[in-house]
């Protein structure tokens, strides 16, 4: 956050208690933070502001799961339908099976799912061999 630890040591102590400093969970906590505006940066303030009362009070129960099934429900029905699809894959999916499927008609858009889910941090490109 590019903040002195004094400044943001209350907002730390928080996010640890909600997390338990695991750093997955700790991640898409501060995505929910943002996207929920309880965390947001200030161009006037030129820093990090956010309202420790409201993020003390959410109820987020300490399981990654949940905070993922709530991310994901806020999928499209379309790119959920491709994350069913390459999770069947495993923890990898070939280029050329991606080829495979982008060229039937049920699966065409394959790509463009893949690309929001690599934007929403669901899953990682990697360079192929």
């Amino acid at each position: 956050m590019g903040l002195f630890p004094r400044l943001c040591s209350n907002l730390s102590d928080i996010v640890f208690q909600k997390t338990k400093g695991n750093p997955f969970f700790v991640l898409e906590f501060l995505r929910s933070l943002v996207d929920g505006n309880l965390l947001e940066y200030s161009v006037r303030k030129r820093r990090w502001i956010w309202d420790e009362q409201a993020i003390t009070a959410m109820d987020i129960t300490d399981n990654v799961l949940s905070l993922l099934t709530n991310k994901m429900s806020q999928l499209s029905e379309r790119v959920q339908s491709t994350l069913k699809v390459v999770s069947c894959f495993g923890f990898g999916i070939h280029e050329s099976v991606i080829d495979l499927l982008s060229a039937t008609t049920q699966y065409s858009n394959i790509r463009e799912g893949l690309d929001e889910l690599i934007w929403d941090s669901f899953m990682v490109a990697v360079a192929g061999d």
